[in-house]
């Protein structure tokens, strides 16, 4: 991926999907990517279409989307209000968007992740007995979270991959010493099993910038992490039953929390770098915005 191109996806997801969801802020945000790399809005839309087969624009439209969607499907927030959330002129204006997108009505997409839940909780009980304890046992907590400078990698690609993910991320550091990369340090997540094929996931390895460290990997990008109210549940696993987590927090706990979310990431924190984790378990607490 052109790299300009990969620090434009960066700043959409993380600016617009935790900053803002006014529509009218979107042409905006395009126009000042474009500015910052020193391209005309028109090459910044070709040079999208290369990589994406869409435009700047749809791709902010695809992310909205998506949010909606994970806000139908894990909380009880009636449609009103997620449309007034996401900025939608009314509920029909947020209906006819949803459906032209998804083929089917928020309301008949709400009643598909009851059955697409119930269908995995069935599967589960088929193959395991006992379960995974640490992931079954855990608590969620609420708390505030401060706003947290890192360094990240954006990563695409299969979901079963994010212990290779960070092994990859941990070779950009290989000239430091261990002692420079103490963490904490974060996977961030924008997608669930419901909304994209099975083995599709858009992933960030990166890691809490420690005072004084520089320079940035040239591979890597500087994000803030919004502060705000967060959901967090922690288990010891490993990388395939960190799966278990998100089926806790997402659907378990938030549809019956009276939360909504506030943003479509999902945020892994890991205190020790995530080495061999498809095989050795790591302490991660998961966490999401709510509001």
């Amino acid at each position: 991926m052109d790299p300009r191109i990969q620090y434009c996806v960066t700043q959409i997801e993380h600016k617009i999907l935790h900053d803002s969801t006014e529509h009218c802020t979107h042409d905006a945000l395009i126009q000042t990517l474009a500015q910052e790399m020193q391209l005309s809005r028109f090459h910044l839309t070709r040079l999208f279409f290369k990589d994406f087969q869409y435009s700047p624009r749809d791709y902010i439209h695809r992310n909205l989307m998506g949010r909606c969607a994970l806000m139908i499907a894990h909380t009880r927030q009636s449609p009103f209000s997620i449309a007034i959330d996401m900025g939608f002129s009314s509920q029909q204006a947020f209906t006819r968007a949803f459906t032209h997108y998804w083929g089917i009505s928020p309301c008949q997409f709400r009643q598909a992740h009851v059955r697409y839940i119930a269908k995995l909780n069935a599967a589960y009980k088929l193959t395991s007995d006992v379960g995974h304890p640490s992931v079954d046992n855990t608590k969620i907590v609420i708390r505030q979270w401060p706003a947290i400078r890192f360094w990240a990698v954006r990563y695409e690609g299969l979901s079963g991959q994010k212990h290779a993910c960070w092994s990859d991320f941990r070779k950009l550091f290989s000239d430091l010493p261990a002692t420079m990369l103490e963490g904490p340090f974060f996977g961030l997540t924008y997608d669930t099993p419901m909304f994209v094929p099975l083995p599709f996931m858009r992933y960030y390895c990166g890691v809490q910038v420690p005072p004084g460290l520089g320079p940035k990997p040239k591979e890597a990008f500087e994000i803030m992490l919004p502060a705000g109210r967060i959901a967090a549940c922690v288990a010891h696993c490993t990388s395939d039953e960190v799966v278990g987590l998100y089926g806790k927090l997402l659907d378990d706990w938030l549809p019956q929390s009276g939360y909504s979310l506030r943003a479509s990431c999902f945020a892994e924190r890991f205190e020790a770098f995530p080495i061999n984790w498809e095989t050795r378990p790591e302490t991660v607490q998961l966490n999401c915005w709510i509001q």
